[in-house]
């Protein structure tokens, strides 16, 4: 029986990238390439996976949407997830196309006249909302 070192290899969208230095660790390689390739940083190392010699390492994307798009906010008034229960406070899909600044003054004025000016409270938008309010 013989044994070999394995050398490993990292891989980043079908880019193969050499090995900077052994003693070097998953993260340290990361934090490396994120010079070249800056969105690595928030990437996931998968493997080793074993081919010849090398061991494989592979750089994946955190992929993902952040907030709503237009389409899943009007889904979200339609079937009345958007809001409260109560019916209301439903945003209405015309005002998706009004400026910001009115839609939220109304809003808060319905806010404050339901729950009484005594309380002090704030109307705070979520941050499902605010790619809209962009």
């Amino acid at each position: 029986m013989q044994t070999t070192q394995l050398t490993r290899e990292f891989r980043y969208n079908g880019v193969r990238l050499a090995d900077p230095s052994p003693n070097f660790t998953l993260e340290q390689v990361r934090d490396f390439y994120a010079n070249t390739y800056p969105e690595i940083l928030n990437a996931e190392i998968d493997g080793p996976t074993i081919e010849g010699e090398q061991q494989v390492y592979s750089f994946r994307r955190a992929v993902g949407t952040k907030g709503n798009d237009l389409a899943a906010l009007r889904e979200k008034i339609a079937n009345g997830t958007l809001c409260s229960a109560q019916r209301d406070n439903l945003i209405a899909t015309s005002h998706l196309n009004q400026p910001a600044a009115k839609i939220l003054r109304q809003t808060t004025q319905r806010y404050r006249s339901s729950h009484g000016r005594a309380r002090n409270a704030a109307l705070v938008p979520t941050s499902a909302s605010l790619q809209v309010l962009a």
